[in-house]
Protein backbone atom coordinates (compact mmCIF):
# COMPACT_ATOMS: atom_id res chain seq x y z
CA UNK A 1 0.00 0.00 0.00
CA UNK A 2 1.34 3.41 -0.86
CA UNK A 3 1.96 6.13 1.73
CA UNK A 4 -0.83 8.26 0.21
CA UNK A 5 -3.40 5.48 0.68
CA UNK A 6 -2.27 4.86 4.28
CA UNK A 7 -2.52 8.56 5.14
CA UNK A 8 -5.91 8.83 3.41
CA UNK A 9 -7.19 5.81 5.31
CA UNK A 10 -5.90 7.21 8.61
CA UNK A 11 -7.50 10.63 7.99
CA UNK A 12 -10.83 9.02 7.04
CA UNK A 13 -10.80 6.87 10.18
CA UNK A 14 -9.95 9.89 12.32
CA UNK A 15 -12.78 11.95 10.81
CA UNK A 16 -15.27 9.14 11.41
CA UNK A 17 -14.13 8.88 15.01
CA UNK A 18 -14.44 12.64 15.59
CA UNK A 19 -17.84 12.87 13.92
CA UNK A 20 -19.16 9.92 15.91
CA UNK A 21 -18.16 11.47 19.23
CA UNK A 22 -19.58 14.88 18.35
CA UNK A 23 -22.94 13.38 17.32
CA UNK A 24 -23.34 11.68 20.69
CA UNK A 25 -23.14 15.07 22.43
CA UNK A 26 -25.92 16.47 20.26
CA UNK A 27 -28.46 14.15 21.92
CA UNK A 28 -30.55 15.95 24.54
CA UNK A 29 -29.54 15.33 28.10
CA UNK A 30 -32.47 14.98 30.45
CA UNK A 31 -32.41 15.70 34.13
CA UNK A 32 -34.76 13.82 36.45
CA UNK A 33 -36.33 16.20 38.94
CA UNK A 34 -38.43 15.18 41.94
CA UNK A 35 -40.45 17.82 43.77
CA UNK A 36 -42.09 17.15 47.13
CA UNK A 37 -44.27 19.77 48.84
CA UNK A 38 -45.98 19.22 52.19
CA UNK A 39 -48.13 21.42 54.40
CA UNK A 40 -49.48 21.03 57.93
CA UNK A 41 -53.08 22.06 57.15
CA UNK A 42 -55.79 21.28 54.62
CA UNK A 43 -55.57 24.83 53.25
CA UNK A 44 -54.94 24.95 49.48
CA UNK A 45 -51.32 25.53 48.47
CA UNK A 46 -50.47 26.72 44.96
CA UNK A 47 -47.22 25.41 43.43
CA UNK A 48 -45.35 27.12 40.57
CA UNK A 49 -42.38 25.93 38.53
CA UNK A 50 -43.13 22.27 37.85
CA UNK A 51 -43.03 20.92 34.30
CA UNK A 52 -46.37 20.78 32.56
CA UNK A 53 -48.09 22.95 35.18
CA UNK A 54 -50.39 25.70 33.93
CA UNK A 55 -49.26 29.29 34.32
CA UNK A 56 -51.62 29.63 37.29
CA UNK A 57 -49.82 26.77 39.05
CA UNK A 58 -51.05 23.55 40.63
CA UNK A 59 -53.31 23.61 43.69
CA UNK A 60 -52.69 20.89 46.27
CA UNK A 61 -53.79 20.02 49.80
CA UNK A 62 -51.39 18.51 52.34
CA UNK A 63 -48.95 16.68 50.03
CA UNK A 64 -47.52 16.74 46.51
CA UNK A 65 -44.83 14.39 45.20
CA UNK A 66 -44.02 14.41 41.49
CA UNK A 67 -41.05 13.38 39.34
CA UNK A 68 -40.46 14.55 35.80
CA UNK A 69 -37.75 14.86 33.19
CA UNK A 70 -36.50 18.31 32.39
CA UNK A 71 -34.38 19.55 29.54
CA UNK A 72 -33.50 22.72 31.45
CA UNK A 73 -29.99 23.73 30.47
CA UNK A 74 -29.14 25.77 33.54
CA UNK A 75 -31.69 25.60 36.34
CA UNK A 76 -35.13 26.32 37.77
CA UNK A 77 -36.95 27.23 40.98
CA UNK A 78 -40.11 26.03 42.74
CA UNK A 79 -42.57 28.31 44.58
CA UNK A 80 -45.37 27.43 46.99
CA UNK A 81 -47.99 29.92 48.22
CA UNK A 82 -50.88 29.75 50.64
CA UNK A 83 -53.26 32.47 51.87
CA UNK A 84 -53.26 31.15 55.43
CA UNK A 85 -50.37 32.61 57.49
CA UNK A 86 -50.38 29.59 59.81
CA UNK A 87 -49.81 27.01 57.08
CA UNK A 88 -46.30 25.61 57.37
CA UNK A 89 -44.88 24.49 54.00
CA UNK A 90 -41.88 22.29 53.24
CA UNK A 91 -40.32 22.07 49.75
CA UNK A 92 -37.79 19.36 48.88
CA UNK A 93 -36.22 19.09 45.43
CA UNK A 94 -34.03 16.26 44.15
CA UNK A 95 -32.00 16.46 40.92
CA UNK A 96 -30.94 13.09 39.53
CA UNK A 97 -31.56 11.48 42.92
CA UNK A 98 -29.54 14.03 44.93
CA UNK A 99 -31.34 16.31 47.40
CA UNK A 100 -30.53 19.81 46.12
CA UNK A 101 -32.89 21.99 48.13
CA UNK A 102 -34.92 21.73 51.31
CA UNK A 103 -36.71 24.83 52.57
CA UNK A 104 -39.59 25.47 54.94
CA UNK A 105 -41.67 28.41 56.06
CA UNK A 106 -45.13 29.88 56.35
CA UNK A 107 -47.46 31.28 53.69
CA UNK A 108 -44.94 31.94 50.86
CA UNK A 109 -41.89 29.82 50.11
CA UNK A 110 -39.38 29.46 47.28
CA UNK A 111 -36.72 26.82 46.73
CA UNK A 112 -34.38 29.44 45.34
CA UNK A 113 -32.48 28.89 42.14
CA UNK A 114 -31.44 25.25 41.66
CA UNK A 115 -28.70 24.64 39.11
CA UNK A 116 -28.82 21.47 37.00
CA UNK A 117 -25.38 22.02 35.47
CA UNK A 118 -22.99 19.18 36.05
Amino acid sequence: MSVFKKVSLFVAALLCLLMGSSCSRDLPEFTVIRVQVESNTDEPVRIYGTKGAPEAGIVIRKKYDQSFQSDAKDGFSIEARCRDENTFIIIKVWVNGKLMSQTSGNKYLTSGYISVLK
